[in-house]
């Protein structure tokens, strides 16, 4: 038993490692077989598309030969080239025969058309190139000309020695056939160049060569393989060529092309260069009525893209396959596990519930005494501001009587005065009399209705568009009595347009509390003056009251908004204004500090949120 154990031991302890190898060897061959299958399809499209392509080629090489080779036949039996040149050199005759083959060689979209006397000597000609000259070029010793009058025709692939431009010559030998022993009297030429061939497939990006009989590429899409050797390429030389062609020897350097792979008529090779070193997918196609081979060497960077994709697609389906069954191990353990956990959870769960529903219990109190202490609080303080504010009126209340008084006074007076002139007769003077008294009862009836509108409870919960210039201006009709006893100089810097979201009537008290207490600051000083200013700065709307007064001293005006707070004498104030005014302020989810200005005087800053309107409401009316 104890053996067992030891070896079940053993068993668990080397596990995950031969899982890990075994897991990697299973990548590794899955990676491997799916690389060589996507390589091996990618090679097969690859073939298959690109053998169309080399047919392409070699169609487009026979039909540059094929549509000029005919033109040297139609020379040799033009009656115009034999009558110039069976009789006596006649230059008028040649000129006129210069000009046909000019206009042949322009609509037939030839390089040269050659028509050469029995000497060598060339007598009349076409070129592309009109600068180029041909008449009374000596071509005696050359390869086409000599086969031509030996065999009565000749192909010849040359090198223009002075360009090392490559040039195909056909040849036909022209006779007498009139005469009986079918005399030779010359030799009719056509020189074909393939520089638009070349240029086709540069531009098309093709990696194409063009060997001669001796393996020698003389057509090369790349110019840096030109004239260069392919061993291997070599293929039977025509009847009609008399020699190989001579091409520079400086030139004619091996291709370093190594087979890596044969793959039937195809071949994967591996060429290499001194600027480059890949890999292609050979393909070559003999054209045998001319001697020449093509090899077209196709990239292998799609072959490669599969092949590459392959194993990763192989690895990673391998991989998650064996993650899924490791996960499914994993999962059946985990389920068995949670299974002896289950019954643990539910009893610590049953226990964890009892204590969670006692502790809902005991909170659910807790938050319910809360709201009500809340609610206690919320009374209080509103109890508070209207104390603050019923306050205010009763230190105003001799300004305001003295308000109310002088109008009844004038009333009286011009009651009195309206009598007599009414026993005068003086009907003007009268009505105007009434009209002075009228005024007076509106300014008292204006004093009154603000004064009730001041001491009204503020109504909590309903927040409306406050206009703070409006808010101001009430603020100073209250305690306009007492700025003017005091003569103070009042200078306002208020925006018109700035709006907050709240109460006027408690913006109103804040504003009456501040304005009092810098009335209150500036008592003993020579030039009294306050200084109200009004801003917006982006969504703050930005309040300041400032006096010139004594300023605030350094070790209150940290303090000076909690409760029983003064730096007035005692019995002058009980340090309540401030905190009244400080909490109305929080309600509007503003702030509110002091400082002592620089010149002189204290300043009060009220920073609330601003309220941006595109049309301004109608507000309603705060002073009746």
């Amino acid at each position: 038993m104890l053996l067992t154990e030891n070896r079940r031991g053993s068993w668990r302890r080397f596990k995950p490692p031969a899982l890990l190898a075994a897991a990697l060897v299973v990548i590794g061959l899955a990676a491997y077989g799916f690389q060589y299958f996507r390589r091996e399809n990618a090679l097969r499209s690859l073939q298959a598309i690109n053998q169309p392509r080399v047919e392409l080629i070699a169609i487009a090489v026979r039909a540059e030969v094929n549509r000029q080779d005919h033109l040297p036949i139609v020379l040799s039996l033009d009656a115009d080239a034999r009558t110039a040149l069976a009789g006596p050199k006649d230059q008028v005759r040649l000129d006129e025969l210069s000009q046909k083959l000019q206009r042949i060689n322009v609509e037939a979209d030839t390089r040269a058309l050659y028509v050469i006397g029995r000497d060598g000597v060339v007598l009349a000609a076409g070129a592309s190139d009109p600068a180029e000259v041909l008449i009374g070029r000596n071509l005696a010793d050359r390869s086409y000309f000599v086969k031509a009058i030996e065999s009565g025709r000749s192909s010849y692939l040359g090198v223009e020695p002075v360009n090392n431009r490559v040039r195909y010559y056909l040849a036909e030998a022209i006779r007498d056939t009139a005469a009986h022993d079918n005399a030779l009297l010359g030799v009719a030429a056509v020189r074909i160049e393939f520089d638009v061939l070349e240029s086709t497939w540069e531009r098309g990006a093709e990696h194409v060569l063009v060997t001669d009989a001796d393996g020698v590429a003389f057509l090369a899409s790349d110019p840096a393989y030109k004239y260069h050797v392919i061993s291997g390429a070599k293929a039977e030389h025509l009847p009609t060529e008399s020699a190989p062609p001579n091409y520079p020897a400086d030139l004619t350097k091996p291709i370093d092309l190594q087979v890596l792979e044969q793959r039937g008529t195809n071949a994967v090779v591996r060429v290499r260069t001194s600027d480059t070193d890949a890999t292609y997918l050979y393909q070559t196609m003999a054209l045998p009525e001319f001697g020449w081979t093509i090899h077209r060497f196709a990239d292998l960077a799609v072959v490669r893209a599969d092949q590459r994709d392959g194993a990763i697609i192989g690895g990673a389906i391998s991989a998650l396959v064996i993650s899924l069954l490791l996960y499914m191990v994993q999962r059946q353990r985990a389920y068995l596990a949670a299974r002896q956990a289950g019954v643990r959870l539910r009893s610590e769960v049953a226990e964890r519930t009892r204590e969670l529903r006692e502790s809902n219990a005991l909170l659910q109190t807790e938050v319910d005494e809360r709201r009500r202490t809340e609610a206690r609080l919320r009374a209080t303080q509103n109890e508070l501001v209207q104390a603050g504010k019923l306050a205010a009126l009763g230190q105003m209340s001799a300004a305001i009587a003295h308000e109310v008084n002088q109008p009844l006074a004038a009333i009286r007076t011009f009651m009195a005065s309206t009598r007599i002139f009414m026993q005068r007769g003086n009907a003007t003077q009268v009505i105007k009399n009434l009209d002075l008294i009228d005024g007076l009862a509106e300014r008292m009836a204006s004093i009154t209705s603000h004064l009730k509108m001041f001491a009204r409870k503020s109504e909590p919960g309903r927040p409306e568009p406050v206009q703070v210039a409006r808010v101001i201006d009430g603020a100073l009709f209250l305690t306009e009595s007492q700025i003017k006893a005091a003569g103070v100089d009042i200078n306002r810097d208020i925006r018109s347009d700035v709006w907050v979201s709240g109460y006027a009537v408690q913006l109103e008290q804040v504003l009456v509390n501040l304005i009092r207490n810098a009335l209150d600051a500036v008592t003993d000083v020579r030039h009294p003056a306050i200084d109200i200013t009004v801003d917006a700065i982006d969504d703050l709307a930005r309040i300041e009251i400032a006096d010139n007064g004594p300023g605030v001293p350094a070790e209150v005006i940290d303090r000076i908004f909690d409760p029983f707070v003064t730096t007035k004498p005692v019995g002058k104030g009980l340090g309540l204004g401030l905190s009244i005014t400080y909490s109305i302020v929080q309600d509007f989810r503003g702030r509110i500090h002091a400082s002592n200005r620089p010149q002189g005087g204290a300043a009060i800053v009220i920073e609330l949120p601003r309220l941006v309107l595109d049309v301004p409401p109608r507000e309603k009316a705060v002073h009746v």
